[in-house]
């Protein structure tokens, strides 16, 4: 009987030893208020991304993937595998109406286990390098990656910095120590790389599998020019907006990443015609996407550098790779973007100073709409522009490669997938000696096989800063702060071009009643009065 309970324990150890070996690594790939046809495998044809593309086409992409409007809510809601409330981030910004209620921390709450976290318990070694943006509210500065579950980072800690000198009050971790940049830095993207790459570097001899987060700050304003890129997309644009639109839809019904009744005919539009600008902004907005363009071109080449490096040496061949950007493309005025800490006499926003280090500018509402069509609005809201978010999954020997799924899914159910790939359980109730929220995401595995994730009947409520939306089966709905609901049909309508909330009062208000059921218990605070942020 001992010697069956001793053989026992050798073949299960045994057999744990070999599971372990066999665990998959992962890299994470967030990319930075792009819109959803900017990858070539998604619509563009302006801006090379080859890296990324020939992992989309030979992986799955995930056509109606769907993030937080902002980039702290998704961040939140990717490391914690749950609701942006549950961790902590309900709002982005400070405002007085959301200060000291349950969810509107504005920081990475304990009350969530971190997919890093869970992973690193289970053996892998974790490391991050970009932007972490889940820790700017807290007022002890202790909600660094390093307190969450990651080995090594380096981490930009608040939303965005300048791409060179860094400005007043932008503070950096490295491996955990808190740190301002010093004189002339490297270009924010190519930092990031060669901080990776040396995590990479140093775990090369490890037998542990690794996970990985590459979360670059490009293509998010403010717009400057990788170094050396200066003149690579001059003339790109010069037929404006309108033009880039027309072109993006077509390549992206060419891509099959479209839902089949999108119409293609006619691009969102919340600016006037190119035709009506005048010479001087004409030519000031074309200056705008051209380094727009340059900034995610170099992004894309600087991922190959990753990945050839992965590849070279053997980390390659059992890594998924997961993809998303992490909201829509930022839209409003070019010029509009908060800068803390920076006096007027820094900036130059003067066209020939555009692109350079001490500009600071975004790309503007028209290009936003062009790079986002056919989807409803941009950054900011829960219309589909501002939450659906090109995504895909690789894997070396990924079931029917090339394959596109347009199943609903949102950045809560990578958390689920990656333990699920791992051989990791989801921990419920309890996680490192404290208490902890379930989470809210499931696991994308069955997507691998063409399964589905979530059921028609499961009812999918979220909230950002006032910001209203419910997703259950065909239905959405949608309120905008200071705004009555808004009803979609998304299936037939997916650019939420039709509002049925006068015609259908009755299915507006059953889902109105489930979405209020969410909000009691996450406390989604209504935004009825004007909001000032600071």
């Amino acid at each position: 009987m001992q010697r069956a309970i001793v053989s026992g324990l050798l073949t299960l150890f045994f057999n744990m030893t070999v599971w372990a070996q066999e665990q998959p690594n992962f890299l994470i790939i967030v990319t930075d208020d792009m819109g959803y046809t900017d990858l070539g495998a998604f619509g563009s044809m302006d801006i090379p991304t080859p890296n990324l593309d020939r992992l989309a086409r030979s992986g799955i992409r995930l056509t109606n993937f769907h993030a937080a409007p902002s980039c702290a809510p998704t961040r939140a809601m990717l490391m914690s595998g749950t609701g942006n409330h549950e961790a902590g981030l309900g709002t982005q910004l400070f405002n007085a109406l959301f200060e000291g209620e349950y969810g509107y921390e504005r920081f990475l709450q304990t009350r969530v286990a971190t997919m890093p976290e869970v992973l690193q318990a289970g053996g892998y070694h974790t490391m991050m390098s970009g932007k972490w943006h889940i820790g700017e509210g807290d007022p002890s500065g202790s909600t660094l990656p390093s307190n969450h579950g990651f080995d090594r980072d380096y981490t930009l800690l608040r939303g965005a910095d300048s791409h060179y000198d860094s400005i007043p009050g932008a503070t950096y971790s490295d491996d955990g120590n808190v740190m301002e940049l010093g004189d002339n830095p490297e270009y924010s993207t190519i930092r990031y790389t060669d901080k990776l790459l040396g995590f990479l570097a140093d775990h090369q001899a490890s037998n542990e599998p690794f996970f990985a987060v590459y979360a670059p700050t490009a293509p998010h304003w403010p717009l400057q020019y990788p170094p050396g890129w200066e003149d690579r997309f001059t003339g790109a644009y010069d037929d404006g907006f309108d033009a880039l639109c027309e072109q993006r839809m077509t390549g992206a019904r060419r891509e099959n990443v479209l839902p089949a009744n999108a119409s293609i005919q006619t691009c969102n539009k919340e600016t006037g015609p190119w035709s009506e600008l005048s010479p001087e902004n004409r030519e000031r907005y074309t200056r705008l996407m051209e380094i727009y363009a340059a900034m995610s071109a170099h992004l894309d080449e600087s991922i190959g550098q990753i990945l050839a490096y992965m590849d070279a040496n053997g980390m390659l061949e059992n890594t998924w790779v997961i993809y998303m950007n992490d909201n829509g493309p930022q839209g409003g005025d070019i010029t509009a973007r908060m800068v803390r800490g920076v006096s007027e006499d820094y900036l130059d926003n003067s066209y020939a100073n555009l692109g350079s280090a001490t500009s600071w500018a975004s790309v503007g509402q028209g290009w936003a709409d062009a790079t986002n069509s056919p989807f409803r609005n941009t950054k900011a809201t829960q219309f589909e522009g501002g939450i659906r978010v090109a995504a895909f999954a690789w894997h070396k020997d990924i079931a029917t490669p090339g394959r596109i799924d347009n199943q609903f899914l949102t950045v809560m159910d990578i958390m689920p997938t990656v333990l699920d790939l791992a051989g990791l359980d989801t921990p419920t109730g309890a996680f490192d000696g404290r208490e902890i929220l379930s989470i809210r995401g499931k696991s994308m595995v069955p997507m691998l096989t063409g399964e589905r994730v979530h059921s028609a009947d499961e009812a999918i409520a979220l909230d950002s800063a006032g910001n209203h939306m419910m997703v259950k089966g065909d239905w959405k709905i949608v309120k905008p702060p200071r705004r009555d609901w808004l009803l979609f049909n998304i299936s037939d309508d997916p650019r939420e071009s039709r509002d049925l909330a006068t015609s259908m009062p009755e299915q507006l208000a059953t889902l109105v009643a489930e979405f209020n059921r969410f909000a009691i218990e996450r406390n989604y605070i209504e935004v009825n009065a004007e909001i000032n942020q600071p």
